[in-house]
Parts: structure tokens; sequence; C-alpha cells
């Protein structure tokens, strides 16, 4: 990358310090100024820059997919999981402490800020497609019921509603899979149909997921300026000056001692591995062994996990939205407690993960509506004759982009065999979770990976809907068709998609970029990605087999055992098909009134503590939500830091969070996981952090 002296690259105006805050008030993150005088002036992106770019950002996606094959597709230790992802974390900080070095004795080659932050989105981009909830998520639902139907002739059956062009039949093929085949050739004949006809579906989800990001972020980014709190992390990591957070010995004071507090807590954790008499801190508490009796053994599902960096991100987010997720987590734990003091021992109660799809379906039409007069502009402006602004013609594409987008995946289900009617209905409720998935990465940026009821599309839908009328729609092939998609219900390859996207939008607006380039951006990071994920995923499985990769020891990749697990569902319930089940409904008719309620009694009462969207990911998880205490111990650190010393403490605080947060990452993340490989791989894996809740 080269860098000459010239313009500056901020979207930013005024004075040398802008300021978003929250509705509440309570959480500004305070935006360094790039053309404060003294400070490092950058050029803006020319096409040889965006090109340096995209070059840098393909070689890491390839030295991060290689990371991945010999390492996590393995051993099963995660190096792609986090949000943001490790390996996107890791590059951007490595670059933003190269970028000085260069100034200095290379800066022809010296990134700009916007090339790193550009960088850091196409690794985000590209990592989430290689994690464990994504391409290893897919590829099991399309061998499952063929490797089950060796033994079972029932699923044996079921297995050829999949067509060729689908899913590979070929029997050694699909047994080598699972068991492995080092010796032998790849089996392109039963693969290289299958892998081009989702690859073009997976790609027009991505870019359908591009479009509606395209059409809100008008809305959600310039006129509501919703702060994104997630990247209050990496835009300070790539940004020249942190003044805005106090004189320089005094930030760099309060970074190191934040720093050093995750460093301790991880080095005496390591230490602990190397040295097993020394102490221990842990990386979780389990509560089950305290509350083993009832009624109080509902709060046995609860655990203390240090997530240090949802304690270091937490802090920039909204005092409202940590509130609201530990105060209706504990709320379901009480419902529950008292659940079982009454006797009702039904299994599932108090249906905590329905009570959130009812409450993303609310907060799903809280947002369309919410944007239908931006929406309705935006199509009336993109199709009138004479409009021709750079940002209309982007806004036209993107409608045509969605309808597109759209029409093929209806298309390509219809095609499989599948009811259009059930298509349209998953597919709608997969399109609510994207808006509500991404507006939960743009207001409240909680470094989270489910932050949604995950499989609850799928479930919610064939509840309401009832199983006898699906089978009435389209029959038993139209039904398994539906299991075959059910990971894009249990996991969360378009949502997470969306909100990384978001953040790209928001990075893009802040440095007067329009949304043609980002598309240029993601689409290579995608593309590149996806190929890559195919490979590594695929050369794995065919070379030591899906039931020992990832550590599966023989009983199964995990992801591969979750996709026989639904087979086996999808076969009982075609058996003896389900009707409507009333207490699960009630329960998200629940969630729907309440966070309905909340959001309209939020339109009246500016200062009301509770919001919507932290009801939803309180709930997501199910019983146990991993990060309650992380969520809880950050709004505490925050709101004593306003209270006590107002907003110019908490600006001062800000290098401390920072500094948690990046050394946590760092030592936990980067420093580790590369020392452990030059000592044994038992040490790797007995000190193994898992980000992201």
């Amino acid at each position: 990358m080269d860098a000459m002296p010239g313009g500056s690259t901020s979207g930013k105006r005024g004075s040398a310090e802008t300021t978003a805050s929250d509705s509440s008030g309570d959480s500004p993150i305070p935006v360094p100024e790039e053309r404060i005088k003294g400070t490092v002036q950058e050029p803006g992106l020319s096409l040889g820059r965006a090109a340096a770019a995209i070059v840098v950002g393909v070689a890491l996606i390839v030295l991060t997919s290689l990371a991945i094959r010999f390492t996590e597709m393995v051993t099963g230790r995660y190096v792609s999981h986090g949000v943001p992802p490790l390996p996107a974390f890791a590059s951007l900080l490595l670059l933003s402490l190269a970028r000085p070095l260069l100034r200095r004795y290379a800066p022809r080659y010296a990134p700009t800020r916007v090339q790193v932050l550009v960088v850091y989105i196409m690794l985000s981009i590209s990592t989430v497609i290689s994690s464990p909830y994504q391409i290893r998520a897919f590829l099991p639902h399309l061998v499952s019921m063929q490797y089950q139907g060796r033994t079972d002739p029932t699923m044996a059956r079921y297995a050829r509603y999949l067509p060729e062009w689908l899913a590979p039949h070929d029997k050694q093929a699909v047994v080598d899979y699972y068991e492995g085949a080092p010796n032998k050739p790849f089996p392109w004949a039963a693969w290289a149909v299958p892998l081009v006809s989702w690859y073009l579906f997976l790609s027009a989800l991505f870019i359908g997921a591009f479009c509606i990001v395209t059409l809100v972020r008008r809305r959600w980014v310039r006129e509501e300026r919703l702060t994104f709190p997630l990247l209050a992390v990496p835009l300070a990591i790539a940004s020249d000056d942190w003044r805005s957070y106090g004189d320089r010995r005094t930030r760099r004071a309060i970074f190191m001692l934040g720093f050093g507090v995750a460093a301790l807590y991880n080095g005496i954790n390591i230490v602990h591995t190397l040295y097993p008499p020394a102490p221990s801190i842990g990386f979780y508490i389990l509560l089950s062994p305290y509350f083993p009796d009832r009624p109080l053994n509902p709060l046995g599902a609860m655990s203390i996990i240090f997530f240090i960096e949802a304690i270091g991100i937490g802090y920039f987010v909204p005092l409202e939205i940590t509130f609201s997720i530990w105060f209706f987590y504990f709320l379901n734990r009480a419902l529950a407690v008292a659940g079982t003091a009454m006797g009702y021992d039904t299994p599932g109660f108090p249906y905590t993960q329905e009570q959130s799809a009812g409450g993303y379906v609310a907060m799903g039409l809280v947002l369309i509506i919410g944007l239908r007069g931006t929406l309705m502009r935006s199509f009336k402006r993109a199709f009138t004759r004479g409009s021709a602004d750079g940002e209309t013609i982007e806004e036209r594409w993107a409608w045509i982009g969605l309808a597109l987008s759209g029409l093929f995946v209806l298309a390509f289900c219809r095609l499989a065999g599948m009811a259009t009617w059930l298509a349209i209905g998953f597919f709608g409720m997969l399109l609510i979770y994207v808006l509500v998935v991404a507006r939960i990465r743009a207001e409240t940026g909680v470094p989270l990976g489910f932050v949604y009821p995950f499989g609850m599309p799928k479930e919610m839908l064939l509840n309401v809907v009832s199983v006898p009328q699906t089978l009435a729609w389209g029959g038993t092939g139209s039904f398994v068709l539906l299991s075959s998609l059910a990971w894009l219900s249990r996991h969360h390859f378009v949502q997470e998609h969306a909100a990384y996207q978001l953040d790209g939008a928001k990075i893009t607006n802040e440095n007067r970029l329009p949304m043609r380039t980002l598309a240029i951006f993601v689409g290579i990071a995608f593309a590149i990605g996806l190929a890559a994920a195919l490979w590594i995923h695929l050369d794995t499985y065919y070379q030591i087999g899906s039931n020992v990769a990832g550590g599966g020891g023989g009983s199964g990749e995990f992801r591969a055992t979750v996709a026989a697990q639904e087979y086996q569902q999808m076969s009982a319930r075609l058996a003896a098909p389900p009707l409507r089940d009333m207490s699960k409904m009630l329960a998200a008719g629940g969630g729907f009134i309440v966070v309905a309620g909340l959001s309209l009694a939020r339109a009246h009462l500016l200062k009301l503590p509770l919001h919507p969207l932290g009801f939803c990911i309180a709930n997501a998880y199910g019983d146990s939500l991993n990060a309650w205490f992380a969520i809880m111990a950050a709004w505490l650190l925050k709101a004593m830091i306003l209270r006590f010393g107002g907003l110019q403490l908490y600006r001062k605080g800000i290098p401390f969070f920072l500094g948690l947060t990046i050394g946590h990452f760092f030592c936990a993340g980067i420093f580790w996981p590369v020392l452990s490989l030059f000592i044994a791989p038992e040490a790797s894996q007995s000190y193994h952090i898992y980000f992201a809740g």
C-alpha cells in the first residue's frame, strides 16, 4: 500500500472531536477527527490504493484460510471465531502497528487508515464463512441423510428427495466424506454440480443482504446516526489521534492499565497451563452445584464466564441496552423458578427462545414500519426518470438486486421441489431476522455471536403454520427440502453477513466512500472466502474424515451431529405429524407483546431504561445466556463512572476499556495460540478461550 501526503479521508467536519451519542445520552463515543492541526493527514482512497488494499486483503484471506485448515479443522480449537473475528482483529492490529513504522522508513508502503479498515471488513466477511456456523454447518446437510441411509432405509428414502444437482448421491463419496479417503482423488463427479448450484444460491443470499443494507443505510447511518458501538475499538485502533481521551501521558497510562489487567488474567491462566500447581482464575464458574434442588434449580443453568472483551466493548454499549439484557435475563430465571415452585414442570418452560422469537417478529415489524417512509422515498427516487446522482443509482441497483436475488432464491427452492408458500414463509422469517440482527449491530454493538434465537425461524414457522399444513402445501419432498435448509435457521449465515456489511457501510460513510466501492471490497472477499471455505472443509473431510475432524474424535464433528439430529427430527415428524404447540405459541405471543409494548412506550418515554432489543438478546440463547455476567459488569462500571464523574471521566476512561479489549484479544487470541504451537498440542487445548459468547 502506498500513502502520499494529501487530503483527509475523514468524513467528519467541524470541531476536532465529533461526538456521537446514543438515544439515552449516556454513551457518547468520541470519533477522532483526522483534520486536527498537527496530526497526519491522509489521502483519499484512489484506484491504486483500493487495488493495494484488495491485494493485501486477498493475501490475508488466503493465509487465514490456510491457518483454519491446518489448525481449527483438525483440532477443533477455534481461530475463526469472535465478534469481531480474531483474524480480522489481528490483521487490523498488526497493520495499524505497522503504519507509523512504515511512514518513517518506507512511506510509499504505509497503509492509510481507510485501507486498514477496508482490509478489516474484507477479513471479517471472509473469516465468518469458514467459521463453525456457516460452511461447516451447511455441508453436513447435503450428505447426512445419505450416510444415515446406509443402515436406515427410511432415511435413504427421504434422501432421494434431494435432487442430484443439489446434493451428492454417490455412496462411496458420502462414506469417504465422513470416514476419510486420503489416498483417493477428490470425487468431483459427485460434488461439482451441487457446489456450483449452492455457490450461486449463497451468493444470491449475500447480494440480497447487501441490497437491504444499502436501502437502510440512509435512515440508520445518516438520519438516526446510530452509534455502532462495536466499531469503537476498530476505529480507535486505526486512528492516529486519541487526544479526545486526555493528555498523552495520562491516556497511555490508563490504556496500559487496562491492557495489564487483561494480560494478568490471561498470564495467570497460561502459567497454570504450563505449571499446573500454580493457581488459576479459570474461564468460567458453573452455578449448577450451588442450586441443585427445587425450586432454585433453574438458576443452575447460569454460569459466570469471564468474557473480558465483552466487558471492554460493553463500555461503549448504551446503558439501557446492557441494563435490559441482564435485567430481562434475571427476570426470565425468576419466572422459571416461580414456575418450578408452582409445580409447572413442562419441559422447556418458560420457553425462553420462543419469547425471543416472538420479540424478533415484533421488532422486525417495528423496524419495517419505521423504514416505510425511507423505503418509499428511495423507491420513488430510484425509478423516477431524470434521477441520476450516484446514490440514487446505487439505490436503484439495490432494489433491482433485492428483487432478482429474491426471485432466484424462490426459483431455486421451487426447482428443488419445495412448496412456494413454504419457501416464502421461511425466507420471510429470515428477512425479519436479518433486519433485527443488523439493527442490533448498529444500535447495541454487543460483541456476542448468538444474539438471535437459533433454530427459531424454522420452528416458529412450523408451529404457526403446523406440520400437517406444510405437508398439504408440498408433500414429503417439500418438507425434506425445508430440513436441508435448516442450517440457515439454526445458524446465522445471512444475518452475520448483513451485520458486517452494515459495519462496512458505516465505515464507508465516515470516509465519504460510495456503496459501490464497498460492494467491490465485500464482493471480492465473499467470492474468494466462499471458495476457500468450501476447499478447506472438503479437503479436510476427505483427508481425515468428518467423524474425526475438528476434534470429533470419531463421534463426529459437532455440526455434522446437528445435521443428523435435524433429519432424525424430520423423520419423526413425517411419521407422526405433530399439531401446534400452544404453550410455545403463547410464549412467542408474550414476547411479541413485550417488544411491541416497549417500542411503543419508548416513543413516549424517552428515558425508559428498558429497551426491546435487550429483551430479544437476553432470551435469544435460551436458559443460559453466557455473557450475562460480563454485560452486567460493563453496565455497572459504566454507570458508576457516569454517575460520579460524568461525561469527562467517561471519556478519560475509554483508554482503559480499549486496553482491556485489545489486551485480551492479543493475549488470548493471538499471543497464546501462537506460543502454544511451539509447546505441545495439549497446552493449546488446556487453555482455550472462546470469544463472542
